[in-house]
């Protein structure tokens, strides 16, 4: 009969070689004659819970501690036992059991941070994550946990220099300087993200992580198009790669390449429901889809993402007290005129009336925020914070009214809005579509875009202000408005997105120049070579020579210099731009809009009606085209009016900010 130290010879050789049902019977025989031993009853224990007996390899794993606790290994495995089994403050034990005998043990150390993450506590896993990493230079997996936990913990700078620690350790690791390329980019450090990434794809060139994040971090910048052709290498490599195929559609849209924009968006989100994918899509519908295709595709995401969020008990209105509790909630604040906004309520708000809370989730840094923190009563930074979480704080808050000024826009927190944190929840800014959202209960509007009689099929309710639905706050640093020598052809343009432009408004925009002789169009395109052939081909199709179209950057059609060279401007159909229309006339430049047949078509016929200059507005695009040409034989009140359009605006509700807030601060308590 072979001996105690026989059966656990044969029981590690059969163990080691994979025979693991001969290694089980060796020590099973083994401690049927020896119950103490604790070796033994260690291996079986991790042999026993390979095979899914969790139960049983705990108990042998507890014997073989009861026998030697000073058996490290046992205790060792034994918590990463229990942690696999969601025993958490269980394997903590354990673990501090072994560092209290050994505590300069790395990987129990970064087992032990791995713990108390799951449980919870990230400050204590940054530090377990950080000592394992100082012991152990080779542990690469600790500098990234540790940026992890820092990074979860609010420590975002701690977190890029851990991360660029990792990659000096581990110059020939892509993934470290990945690491390092996401973290400085989403600090804003662009220059020093494009270097990281730059490395990570030299060592890795099929890294198609890599490409999507150099994508993002061109788009950033506005190098759009360099950023389109790493989206694109990136799909190619994965076609799958949901994030990448949002971000490309997105692209595209942005370059005004709707068709394939959308059908890359669609493509993502065949691999599954996606809020994100879904949310681009929904961004960008509204430009060019019928009225009625986007109740459809509203309802599609609501059902797809909002099913089962409205909570059986919401927040009942309360008695009101001496003031209102207030919340303004947005994702992205990328546009000059939305931070301006935001500044301009928060600066106007009547605190003896109402106290505001801010809920402020920018996707990427934004500077301009920073300055306007003070003017809140409390300020809630919620990027990277789940829906749920928000929600459940926003409640706490105990917010009478919640204001979202985002929508579908990147950054969006509709699924925060669908739990319905709040009693009053209103749609403020965004386009004027609907969000398909049951717990959306009113969107801000005025009469001229949203007349009494108009009722939508589906969506929030019409909250009517006094004049306009927004103010617009002018840019400070605008030159003044110039004089247009007359001698110079007749020069129409529209600086808006370059996705707004439709197909009928192409084909309108085509008969205008063709009324008026010799005239010229500018308009704002994207920077890839596909997108500038392909809008000069869409007007080259409808008869216009290359020659009369001046295509500009977006980065340069955001310069109000732009509208020097702009005699009359129009406004896109079927989704207008109320913003850039603003712009152009602040500058000077009188703006043509069609008066739509939806909300979103009438948010520059507001902004007219408002200034006194219904003239400008045609009945119809058919009607556009007279109008125009009329306009253009009247270059002498034109500039009349160009010189005295500033003043104008000056003098209108569209500027009021004090007016504004005062009449949106009297819909508010009127609700």
């Amino acid at each position: 009969m072979a001996t105690a130290e026989e059966l656990f010879v044969l029981g590690v050789t059969a163990h080691q070689t994979g025979d693991l049902e001969g290694a089980e019977r060796y020590y099973r025989e083994l401690i049927a004659v020896e119950p103490t031993h604790a070796p033994a009853l260690s291996n079986l224990a991790s042999l026993v819970a390979r095979r899914g007996g969790g139960d049983e390899a705990d108990a042998f794993y507890a014997r073989a501690i009861a026998a030697d606790p000073d058996f490290l290994d046992a205790r060792f495995n034994r918590g990463n036992l229990l942690r696999r089994r969601g025993r958490f403050a269980a394997a903590v034990g354990e673990y501090e059991e072994v560092l209290r005998r050994a505590p300069d043990h790395p990987h129990t150390l970064l087992n032990l941070g791995l713990a108390v993450s799951d449980a919870g506590d990230w400050t204590r896993a940054a530090e377990c994550f950080g000592r394992a990493a100082q012991l152990d230079p080779d542990l690469p997996d600790a500098l990234m946990l540790c940026a992890d936990a820092l990074l979860r913990t609010g420590r975002p700078r701690e977190a890029a220099g851990v991360l660029r620690e990792a990659a000096r350790r581990f110059p020939d690791s892509p993934r470290a300087h990945f690491n390092f390329g996401l973290q400085v980019a989403a600090n804003g450090a662009f220059d020093e993200a494009k270097g990281a990434l730059e490395r990570a794809l030299a060592l890795k060139p099929d890294y198609a992580e890599a490409h999507n994040a150099l994508g993002v971090v061109f788009d950033a910048t506005g190098e759009t198009a360099e950023a389109l052709a790493r989206y694109r290498e990136a799909v190619r490599l994965k076609p799958e790669f949901v994030e990448a195929r949002t971000n490309l559609g997105a692209n595209l849209c942005e370059q005004g390449l709707v068709p394939e924009g959308l059908g890359a968006l669609r493509r993502a989100l065949s691999a599954g429901p996606n809020p994100i994918a879904h949310g681009a899509l929904m961004g960008y519908l509204p430009f060019l889809a019928s009225a009625e295709h986007l109740w459809e595709e509203a309802r599609a995401w609501a059902a797809a993402h909002a099913a089962g969020l409205f909570p059986a008990d919401p927040p009942a209105r309360r008695p009101r007290g001496p003031r209102v509790r207030l919340g303004y909630l947005f994702g992205e604040m990328r546009a000059r005129y939305a931070v301006a906004l935001l500044d301009a309520l928060l600066a106007r708000h009547d605190r003896s009336k109402f106290h505001v809370t801010v809920y402020a989730s920018p996707v990427k840094p934004v500077p301009e925020l920073d300055a306007l923190r003070g003017r809140a009563d409390a300020w809630r930074a919620a990027t990277g914070v789940p829906d749920e979480r928000l929600a459940a704080t926003v409640r706490a808050d105990e917010i009478d009214v919640l204001i979202d000024l985002t929508g579908h826009a990147p950054g969006g927190r509709l699924l925060t809005l669908a739990r319905k944190p709040a009693p009053v929840q209103i749609a403020l800014l965004s386009e004027p579509v609907p969000t398909g959202l049951h717990a959306l209960d009113y969107r801000v509007t005025d009469a001229t875009a949203d007349p009494p009689r108009a009722t939508p099929p589906i969506g929030e309710q019409p909250l009517r202000l006094p004049d306009v639905s927004w103010v617009y706050v002018p840019p400070t640093d605008a030159p003044a408005p110039n004089a247009r020598p007359a001698t110079e052809p007749f020069t129409f343009g529209c600086l808006d997105h370059p996705a707004k432009l439709s197909d009928k408004c192409v084909e309108t925009w085509s008969a205008v120049l063709a009324a008026v002789p010799n005239s010229r169009i500018v308009l704002a395109c994207g920077t890839a070579g596909d997108a500038r052939r392909g809008l000069l081909g869409r007007f080259a199709a409808r008869g216009v020579a290359a020659e009369r179209v001046t295509l500009v950057t977006r980065a340069e059609a955001a310069e109000c210099a732009a509208y020097r060279a702009i005699d009359l401007a129009l406004d896109p159909f079927p989704c207008g731009g109320a913003a850039v229309a603003c712009d152009a006339l602040w500058m000077g430049v009188p703006v043509l809009t069609v008066n739509g047949t939806d909300p979103r078509g009438r948010q520059t016929a507001s902004v007219l009606t408002a200034l006194g200059l219904p003239e400008f507005v045609a009945d119809s695009r058919e009607h556009l085209v007279p109008l125009a040409a009329t306009w253009a034989q009247h270059r002498g009140a034109l500039a009349d009016l160009r010189a005295a359009l500033r003043d104008l605006m000056r003098q209108s509700p569209v500027t009021d900010a004090a007016a504004y807030v005062t009449h949106l601060e009297a819909a508010l308590l009127a609700l």
